[in-house]
């Protein structure tokens, strides 16, 4: 993985931890492994989704997360 993708990555998993009041760990778990948002759609979109601000980042996975039901 390039190493700007991982920042963002890493980015979006903490900062949406930070706005779920949740665990880092636990948000990745959810992001990787029991919904695939992380490498179904942060990862191929980072070329889209790096270049907005973090509001609409958070909102926009937050959006994925109840359309999935993960929340």
């Amino acid at each position: 993985m390039d190493e700007k993708v991982l920042e963002f990555t890493i980015f979006c998993i903490d900062n949406l931890a930070e706005y779920l009041n949740k665990d880092t760990k636990d948000i990745y778990r959810l992001l990787k492994k029991e919904t695939d948002i992380l490498d179904n759609y942060i990862i191929p979109c980072y070329e889209t989704l790096h270049s907005q601000g973090k509001k609409y980042i958070i909102e926009e996975l937050v959006e994925i997360l109840k359309d999935k039901g993960a929340i």
